[in-house]
């Protein structure tokens, strides 16, 4: 869906309540504090200038009110929902990400604001994400992101900055199922236990064959499973015997990287990388859009709704 279909479809509040009310309630409005069904809608005011509080609801059970939006990734929010599924639908489609500088500019919206909005987005990406076991032919590989170094200087004692492994760089971790999903994350180290670990987690080592590169670290895994090695130094493709699609799964993140974002802090790391896992993972769907928004209204149950 894309920002003209979003501005038809939903061309005010209302009509962004009325769709978050159908999907989470079917009609039937429910109390999220107590689930309740006794609930009427609150008075709205409709002075001049102000548009009261719609969508808002008052439970009779335990004397409580709410919105649709309750436990949401909407939750609290001020700004028009309108602009929250412009936003939505703008990082959906973005295949090389969103910078809030860039969103700021074409929602009329504060930088921080856009950003905030984008950190919402992404942390609801990584929450939805449900537990992926890949099969088949599966390719693992690891990246490290972090500052380009800079051209190296013609004085002799200028030591050019390293790049790759024994950087100081954010170290991700992944696998791709050809054909199929990804998954990736930031890894804290490097060694075989822990990429043994992750691949145990994410793959099905049985019915499933890896293809890696010349790493000493996935020597561990071969113990465990089938497994091809793709020496780099020697060559690139083999038959079916590559990393290819892991390769270019790390050049979109590294493409975000380099054209929107330059600098990823370590704490937020990993939800442009769940960013990006979640879009190529729905990237066949019709869709996306609809997904993440009918997702975001399923809450698991305990959530904390005070708003």
């Amino acid at each position: 869906m894309n920002l003209i279909e979003v501005m038809e479809r939903f061309p005010d509040q209302e009509a962004c309540i009325s769709h978050l009310e159908q999907i989470r309630w079917q009609g039937k409005p429910v109390c999220p504090h107590c689930d309740s069904p006794d609930v009427a809608p609150k008075n709205e005011t409709q002075e001049e200038g102000k548009t009261g509080r719609t969508g808002r609801y008052n439970c009779h059970a335990c004397r409580t009110s709410f919105k649709v939006t309750c436990g949401t990734v909407f939750h609290g929010t001020k700004i028009p929902l309108q602009k929250w599924f412009m936003a939505i639908a703008l990082v959906v489609n973005a295949k090389k990400s969103l910078s809030s500088c860039q969103l700021s500019r074409d929602l009329n919206l504060t930088q921080k604001t856009a950003w905030y909005i984008l950190t919402r987005i992404r942390a609801e990406m990584a929450k939805k994400t449900n537990p992926i076991v890949l099969q088949g032919i599966i390719e693992a590989d690891e990246t490290y992101i972090g500052g380009k170094p800079r051209k190296e200087n013609k004085k002799e004692d200028r030591v050019p900055a390293k790049r790759g492994r024994g950087t100081e760089k954010t170290a991700v971790i992944g696998a791709v199922e050809r054909g199929g999903k990804v998954v990736a994350k930031v890894a804290e180290k490097l060694t075989g236990r822990c990429i043994l670990e992750f691949i145990q987690s994410v793959v099905n080592i049985k019915e499933s064959k890896l293809m890696t590169d010349e790493f000493h670290a996935y020597h561990e895994i071969g113990r465990q499973m089938k497994h091809h090695v793709v020496n780099h130094q020697e060559q690139y493709v083999d038959g079916d015997k590559h990393t290819n699609t892991i390769e270019g799964f790390w050049s979109l993140i590294k493409r975000a990287w380099y054209g929107q974002h330059h600098h990823y802090s370590i704490g937020y790391t990993p939800l442009y990388v769940a960013e990006r896992c979640y879009i190529y993972n729905y990237r066949n769907l019709e869709c996306i859009f609809t997904k993440f928004v009918n997702e975001s209204m399923i809450l698991p149950k305990g959530n904390d709704c005070n708003e």
